[in-house]
């Protein structure tokens, strides 16, 4: 029997721009959403009246339900059920069926994917299947947001209680001015690239921020995602097709984890010592005429392990592989043998063993999503099969969800961490687990309720599921006790996924959508029906909008027209020493420091910079055509610098600490749901008893808020 052609496929070819269909002219919206960064003007054209659209209908897998011809047309419409009309609709659809289909259902090729690394030991890696020129994107965009939070350590989360310990980012950018102490996390390549202190070979850029995404008067869901744009990766160096991609966690971050697998990582200069060592058993083997043999090299490998493991450890184990790197330093005069001892260090792998052993991670890209107030959402980059898997996601573990309080500058609980929006529990269970990957930009729909929701009466098409055989550790896990997994946890262990797969056939540009669960959808509609917007008295104005206004104030303007109580000014600088003499008997004053400034310019987006402090611009004037300012950097508690002939290029705003919409009072909180049915019984541990109306209520430990409210 033949396949029934979907109506999108038709509605493409019949409605491109310049093509009228009766009234109908213009993008349909399924088209517009193919391409979520663009915007056509096309797609922002209307029909004048509704109900002249042209309703076509035909079988899809995508629907449940089925129209006649007859259904098709009615007397108003445009297009009638003659002979020539029904002639040219399955025309058109044998024409889909023959040429168009077969390109749609295209498998989408890949860029990079997840495997077990080239590094021996070190669990999952990233792998790029094209070649990267040096100083391009590894994708062309940011896989997905980057999440701060906020004063984690200063409010009692300890290292035991989670393992994102190794995995989290130190603020940067927009991040940093979050709060007193932000870390950040960063998925995919900022969680799952692994570490090699020689082959590094790629680095973050800036993550874009924009509050503006969402409007805190108007909006229910201000505050409940994050506006930090997550951080594309760049190519420090060439990289090959197949192999892997390594982030440079700076060798510091091995040296503040001493005592423990870390003392035992070579640096960078590890390498060196360990070719001239080669190099020079290499001369002596040559002018004494001995025959290296396996039991020499391996002599001289336990001698230097002994004096230096980190060093023995490079060191080849045969005389063969010895005599390969020495004859390999003399034909690649770009490789030195440093580099070719780094090289040896890992097992390479092939892209046919890499596609065969890994999964895809790029089959969704980020794009505004087709939901009112929710962000970003995940779109598919080409066709995706039902039962197909969309998105792989590694978990770390938070042992109790309750311990993500966010507070605000006077500590006091003003909500939870805007994390928990990211991660996955269960209403029974205190476990939090937090995928590492693009699937956090997975939104909700479902049809559990009739006349509402995205999604329409088909549900969503896609679901989650526990990770299967790409990811072995994920079944030991399941049979763990709760105990056991935060034991794990506690040591900084992690052997959970989940995996995000199609529950029908997915066509390019379409968004990708899962079911949050019940309970998080009947507290949204709580949310919904008790949100009030905050006062607009004027104090509070985007960020973003006070970037691209570019509206800076010297001190004098500010006294008549001050900035909104959330705006600060910065400044990029760097202290790179100075010489000049401070009077150390005046500990408890503060030093100013006179410097040109006109040599501070930041280079690239001032957005991303870490090198930034609060200022305060004195004095506005014009050098050479160019407005210029004299500012005060506030450097330190002891040093403030001021720089004059300062370029305005170099200033720009942040955020005030805590008065971004993260701390709402009342912004949206929720973990996404894992299904009961596949949920371990052992996890769960929290009883739910039933309220006066019969429905059961979580009877987990609620937060004291009454010293709040007698503050309030």
């Amino acid at each position: 029997m033949k396949q029934q052609v979907p109506f999108i496929f038709i509605w493409n070819i019949l409605c491109l721009p310049g093509i009228v269909i009766g009234e109908v002219t213009g993008w349909p919206e399924s088209v517009c959403r193919q391409s979520p960064e663009e915007n056509h003007d096309e797609c922002r054209r209307a029909p004048e009246k509704e109900e002249e659209n042209t309703v076509l209908v035909l079988n899809s897998s995508s629907s449940s339900s089925t129209s006649s011809s007859d259904d098709v047309t009615s007397e108003d419409s445009p297009l009638s059920t003659s002979a020539e009309h029904k002639t040219l609709i399955e025309a058109t659809a044998t024409a889909i069926e023959e040429e168009l289909m077969p390109r749609q259902q295209e498998p989408y090729q890949c860029n990079i994917y997840l495997a077990p690394s080239s590094i021996p030991g070190a669990g999952f890696g990233i792998f790029t299947m094209r070649d990267i020129d040096e100083g391009e994107k590894i994708l062309p965009y940011a896989d997905a947001p980057s999440i701060p939070l906020c004063d984690d350590n200063a409010n009692g989360v300890e290292e035991t209680d989670w393992n994102h310990v190794d995995y989290l980012w130190s603020g940067q950018g927009l991040a940093e001015y979050e709060c007193k102490s932000v870390s950040e996390s960063v998925v995919t390549f900022g969680a799952l690239c692994n570490f090699h202190t020689y082959l590094a070979n790629v680095h973050p850029l800036g993550a874009i921020y924009d509050d503006t995404m969402s409007n805190r008067f108007t909006s229910p869901m201000a505050g409940s995602f994050s506006y930090h744009g997550g951080h594309a990766f760049e190519a420090t160096q060439a990289i090959k097709a197949g192999d892997e991609i390594f982030a440079d966690y700076g060798e510091k971050w091995l040296d503040n984890r001493h005592g423990t697998f870390a003392d035992f990582v070579p640096r960078e200069d590890d390498f060196r010592k360990a070719a001239s060592l080669l190099n020079k058993i290499h001369r002596e083997m040559f002018e004494n005429k001995v025959h290296l043999t396996d039991p020499i090299m391996r002599t001289y490998k336990a001698i230097a392990s002994t004096m230096d493991p980190r060093i023995g450890s490079i060191l080849p184990d045969t005389a063969s592989t010895f005599k390969h790197l020495t004859k390999e330093q003399y034909r690649s005069k770009n490789r030195p043998l440093k580099a070719l001892l780094a090289e040896n260090t890992i097992e390479k792998r092939s892209i046919e063993w890499t596609k065969e052993n890994g999964i895809c991670l790029d089959l969704v890209r980020p794009g505004k999503s087709t939901i009112p107030h929710a962000g970003q959402g995940a779109f598919a980059q080409g066709y995706i099969a039902k039962g197909s898997i969309i998105s792989p996601g590694p978990l770390l573990n938070i042992r109790d969800r309750n311990l993500m309080k966010l507070y605000n500058n006077d500590d006091e609980v003003v909500g939870e961490q805007l994390l928990l929006n990211y991660c996955f529990s269960h209403i029974k269970s205190p476990l939090l687990l937090c995928p590492q990957t693009n699937m956090i930009l997975m939104n909700h729909c479902s049809s559990r309720k009739p006349g509402q929701g995205h999604c329409g009466e088909n549900g969503p098409n896609a679901k989650v599921q526990w990770g299967t055989s790409w990811d072995p550790d994920t079944s030991e896990w399941l049979k763990l006790s709760l105990e056991e997994v935060v034991e794990r946890t506690a040591n900084q262990r992690r052997g959970l996924s989940l995996e995000v797969i199609a529950t029908r056939d997915i066509h390019p540009g379409e968004e990708v959508l899962i079911d949050y669960g019940e309970n998080w959808e009947n507290a949204y509609d709580e949310h919904l029906k008790n949100w009030e917007p905050p006062v607009d008295d004027g104090t509070y104005v985007p960020v973003r909008t006070m970037i691209n206004n570019k509206d800076y104030r010297t001190l004098e303007e500010l006294e008549k027209n001050p900035y909104p109580d959330n705006i600060i000014n910065v400044c990029y600088f760097y202290n790179g020493g100075n010489d000049d003499d401070e009077d150390e008997d005046e500990e408890d004053e503060i030093v100013e420091i006179e410097k040109d400034g006109s040599k501070y310019v930041a280079e690239g987006r001032i957005d991303g910079e870490d090198s930034v402090y609060k200022c305060e611009l004195l004095e506005k004037y014009m050098v050479n055509d160019k407005t210029v300012y004299t500012v005060r950097v506030l450097y330190s508690d002891k040093e403030h610098f001021i720089l004059t002939n300062y370029p305005s290029e170099s200033i720009s705003f942040r955020m005030n600490r805590y008065k971004s919409d993260t701390f709402l009072l009342n912004a949206f909180r929720h973990f996404v749901e894992i299904e009961d049915d596949i949920f371990p019984e052992q996890w769960k541990v929290y009883p739910l008893e039933e309220d006066e109306d019969g429905e059961e209520e979580d009877n987990e430990e609620e937060v004291d808020d009454e010293e709040d409210e007698e503050e309030e």
